[in-house]
């Protein structure tokens, strides 16, 4: 009775081992139906589950894009970035090693680094030469290089992705006319030099700020600074050294040189708020030439499918 009890027990253990291993093969697909139904938090902790239990380079790939794409939908794209980061793409296939790259110069883009987002862009053209894939990549690449105000570039990458339509040469010119309008150097944004607005401030307090487009900003900031300083003036005048040093001095170095840093940041923010309006009339005219028919096979279905949502899409 003894040693069958024992049997019983060893088969028990046999069954459930090999129930796990069954699981731990099936936790990639578990992982993208939930990433499916859009629950990308719980999808996120399934595919390090998957992970864990991968054996093959390509299925690690492939977890990691995923579970990039989770946290890029949870808004947290430096974690997305973080996992396209760790992915080794060597002996990758070719459309897996697309995806990831590319993926990780919209995260790069988004998060306001294009001079990155296009050296990724240049790996997936530098792997695909002679490949319409290539052409798959142009209107990321093209937003980029306004970020970049590498203005000419840009055109000429329009004129590739215009040449790779199937659009009538009336409606190409007409196009071709939008783009021109788009790219004159009066309407393309004014760059706000940083250093130039921190040295205006540092001479004329205020003066950085009305540089970059805030004179209210300026204005007030100039008037506090003279007021600190004539304050400081009139009380070591009046022989109150402590207040006029402490108070006056001490408060108007404070504000003087926190004048000179708000200029040199304003500056910037009026640089990115000035590229991301360009940017959207940019988006438009794409989405236009893009939603014109008839498109090359390659970049409409390259297009269309920039987020893939199955695993049959990456082999």
């Amino acid at each position: 009775m003894l040693k069958t009890r024992f049997f019983l027990i060893c088969i028990f253990l046999c069954v459930t081992l090999s129930t796990n291993r069954i699981f731990a093969s099936d936790y990639y697909s578990n992982a993208l139906r939930i990433f499916t139904d859009g629950n990308f938090y719980v999808a996120s902790i399934e595919f390090e589950r998957a992970i864990f239990h991968a054996t093959d380079n390509n299925t690690i790939a492939k977890c990691k894009y995923y579970k990039s794409l989770c946290y890029k939908e949870l808004g947290d794209k430096h974690r997305a970035l973080e996992e396209l980061s760790e992915i080794n793409v060597f002996n990758l296939p070719d459309s897996l090693f697309f995806f990831i790259r590319y993926e990780q110069a919209v995260c790069n883009f988004l998060n306001n680094d294009p001079a990155q987002a296009l050296w990724n862009l240049e790996e997936i053209r530098y792997r695909f030469r002679d490949s319409l894939k290539t052409v798959d990549i142009l209107p990321l690449n093209i937003l980029c290089l306004n970020s970049t105000r590498n203005w000419d570039e840009a055109l000429k990458v329009w004129s590739y992705l215009l040449n790779h339509t199937g659009l009538k040469d009336s409606e190409k010119n007409d196009y071709e006319a939008k783009i021109n309008k788009l790219y004159n150097k009066r309407k393309t944004p004014k760059l706000y030099s940083g250093k130039k607005a921190e040295n205006l401030s540092r001479f004329i307090p205020g003066a950085g700020q009305m540089y970059c487009g805030a004179v209210f900003e300026g204005t007030f900031n100039l008037i506090m600074n003279a007021s600190l300083l004539g304050y400081s003036f009139f009380e070591f005048y009046s022989k109150y050294y402590f207040t006029g040093y402490f108070v006056g001095l001490g408060i108007f170095n404070k504000t003087y040189n926190g004048g000179m840093h708000r200029a040199k940041l304003l500056a910037d923010e009026k640089n990115l708020e000035g590229i991301n309006k360009f940017n959207v009339e940019t988006s438009s005219l794409l989405i236009r030439i893009l939603d014109s028919q008839p498109l090359e096979k390659s970049l409409q279905q390259g297009l269309s499918k920039a987020q893939i949502r199955n695993s049959d899409s990456i082999k």
